[in-house]
């Protein structure tokens, strides 16, 4: 369910939406508080942007940041930000989805959470994946729990590496082969009553005939 709210600034009015149709029914207990890196957030490209905030305006003082976004964490730095498939700072898995939305305020220095440093993240739930603000690819890496319900049917698909088939793993030796056989013949009746078989690695093995 969408929540709209009308928040009126010195440019107007703007439509603040608090969506929460990406959760499917009581959420289990599965949260932990993270810091964000807000610069992550505050990004130049204008169709991202409105993808990761709402009550977006040229002027806006505040925004806020949608609840359900995926987001990843940065490697180098222990921090959290959006999900990104192209990131190539640890940020194209999904870590958890932001369980709140959360009030940004606008300064000059850049953006800070109205609320303190920390954000909570899901990391375990039901969900409705194509709700979500930014949907991950199909192969993406999921950490976690996550099920995707099908609405319709009930069907829950579990997200994720854990969901698929694990890692191959590490070859094995080859195995030795028959090369050269060689039997034993009863000279008085013609029937072969035994042999011995070489193998490619050299060794040999009976050969016995009941």
């Amino acid at each position: 369910m969408a929540n709209e709210i009308e928040q009126v600034h010195s440019t107007g009015i703007v439509t603040v939406k608090d969506d929460q149709s990406w959760r499917f029914g009581e959420q289990p207990h599965g949260t932990l508080d993270v810091t964000l890196d807000l610069t992550k957030f505050n990004v130049s490209d204008n169709k991202k942007l409105q993808k990761y905030i709402t009550g977006y305006g040229p002027k806006a003082q505040t925004v806020y940041i949608k609840s359900g976004l995926p987001l990843g964490r940065i490697t180098d730095t222990g921090l959290y930000g959006p999900y990104d498939k192209d990131a190539l700072d640890g940020r194209n898995a999904v870590a958890g989805l932001l369980e709140s939305q959360l009030t940004v305020n606008v300064v000059l220095s850049g953006w800070e959470l109205a609320d303190g440093d920390n954000a909570a993240l899901r990391y375990r739930g039901d969900i409705i994946k194509k709700n979500l603000p930014v949907v991950p690819d199909d192969n993406a890496t999921w950490n976690g729990e996550f099920y995707d319900i099908d609405e319709e049917t009930g069907k829950a698909t579990r997200l994720g590496a854990a969901a698929g088939a694990g890692a191959a793993g590490p070859k094995g030796d080859a195995g030795a082969s028959v090369k050269a056989i060689k039997l034993t013949v009863d000279a008085s009746s013609g029937k072969v009553t035994g042999g011995t078989a070489t193998l490619t690695d050299n060794s040999t093995i009976n050969i016995t005939v009941s």
